[in-house]
């Protein structure tokens, strides 16, 4: 089972929820809003029909393909996404940014889907729109690139996945881009720990080599990278047997000064996963950034269509977690056992202090679970069906609020 975790992905997130008082913060309590898809829909239409600017019509497009995608209809917002990009991919030189937002969102949709394929080739044209417009060197097509070598992972093409971040981070290095290249390293270095898992053998050098690399790197523009290859670090010491090694990086970390926005510092594996009340548990992997390798010999739930939850939690003002649970889920879901572990997973991460009194509710935050499978041509045949090693697709839909006045640190 390979858990992703999509990030930096630019569809604009349409739910929010309102603040609670401590002693009334339950989830049943979330107040979930949004543009409504009728709404969206005629907005949409509206634009097209006057011919409005690419830009405008893009716009139009990702606010009612992420309505359709929250309310569960992938396919509905996959064929809204493909409508646009027949539309306005060819004005990519003169709307590099807005383009490749279209193909950045179907290749987030096309995940979510199971189209491995989609997934790969939408990843791809969204780095070749940014490149049609803007310069090679410029930091969001580097961005982009990454986001290509972060599909190739998620797809098992590890060779193409390690030469593309190491071409970025060196050519971050020499244009003097510490962001982009501490990014790309740190992916790099999180796709050789998550390798490591089942084939230590062959990666665990690699890891150990790319997280000292960021390790060793003094320079305090990097200090994010850095702190997060300590984690990192400290997750493989783990696996090892080494249960303090987390608790003394977490300690150092939370001294630091508390943030305005959730940050997270560390997330525990998913350790199983029940498939459906006939299945046996299976072993998942859930390495931030990573992918593993691993293949299921079988799997009881055979359905895709429509498994899908959405979570919600407080992150607390000392960085801890509370009332973790599903806000919305499928009116075809299956089974729950499947979300069961992920909710434990949740409630034992880790976030950096917040900027608020003790006695804030803290920070809301929603995300989509999706279970899904690639789809493959069966044996023999030129039918499609969904591969045996199911996936679970992460997409955060929560809306950072605005800083807290008047805060007192959590301490």
């Amino acid at each position: 089972m390979r858990v992703i975790c999509l990030g930096l992905v630019l569809m604009t997130p349409a739910i929010g929820a309102a603040q609670q008082t401590p002693e009334k913060r339950q989830s049943s309590d979330v107040t979930v809003t949004g543009t409504r898809l009728s709404d969206s829909e005629r907005a949409l239409r509206d634009c097209i029909a006057r011919k409005c600017p690419v830009d405008q019509d893009v716009a139009a497009t990702l606010r009612h393909a992420e309505n359709q995608f929250i309310a569960g209809k992938y396919t509905e917002a996959r064929h809204t996404l493909a409508a646009s990009r027949g539309r306005n991919r060819r004005f990519a030189k003169d709307y590099p940014v807005p383009v490749s937002n279209l193909l950045r969102a179907t290749a987030v949709v096309a995940s979510h889907l199971g189209e491995g394929e989609l997934y790969q080739f939408a990843s791809v044209d969204s780095l070749s729109a940014l490149k049609a417009g803007l310069p090679a060197d410029d930091p969001q097509v580097l961005g982009a690139r990454i986001e290509v070598a972060d599909a190739f992972n998620r797809l098992g093409r590890f060779d193409a996945a390690e030469e593309i971040y190491l071409s970025v981070a060196r050519r971050a290095h020499e244009l003097d881009l510490p962001n982009v290249a501490g990014l790309a390293e740190f992916h790099l270095a999180s796709m050789y720990a998550a390798y490591a898992k089942t084939e230590p053998s062959i990666y665990a050098a690699g890891a150990a080599k790319a997280i000292d690399a960021l390790l060793a790197n003094t320079d305090p523009r990097y200090r994010q990278y850095v702190d997060a290859a300590r984690v990192l670090k400290a997750r493989l010491q783990l696996r090892g047997g080494d249960s303090k090694a987390v608790d003394t990086v977490i300690a150092e970390l939370r001294a630091a000064p508390p943030s305005d926005r959730p940050v997270l510092v560390y997330a525990p594996p998913i350790e199983s996963i029940r498939t459906s009340s006939r299945g046996a548990y299976q072993t998942i992997n859930n390495d931030l950034g990573g992918a593993s390798r691993t293949q299921l010999a079988s799997l009881a739930l055979r359905n895709y269509d429509d498994q899908w939850v959405d979570i919600g939690f407080y992150v607390t003002p000392d960085g801890g977690i509370a009332d973790a649970a599903i806000l919305r889920q499928s009116a075809k879901l299956e089974s729950e056992d499947w979300v069961k572990p992920i909710l434990a997973s949740i409630n034992a991460r880790r976030y950096l202090p917040l900027n608020r009194p003790r006695t804030d509710p803290g920070i809301l935050r929603v995300e989509r679970y999706t279970l899904t499978a690639l789809y493959e041509d069966k044996p023999g045949t030129r039918i499609r069906g969904h591969a045996p090693a199911p996936r679970i697709e992460v997409l955060d839909l929560s809306v950072d609020p605005p800083a807290a006045k008047d805060a007192k640190p959590a301490g």
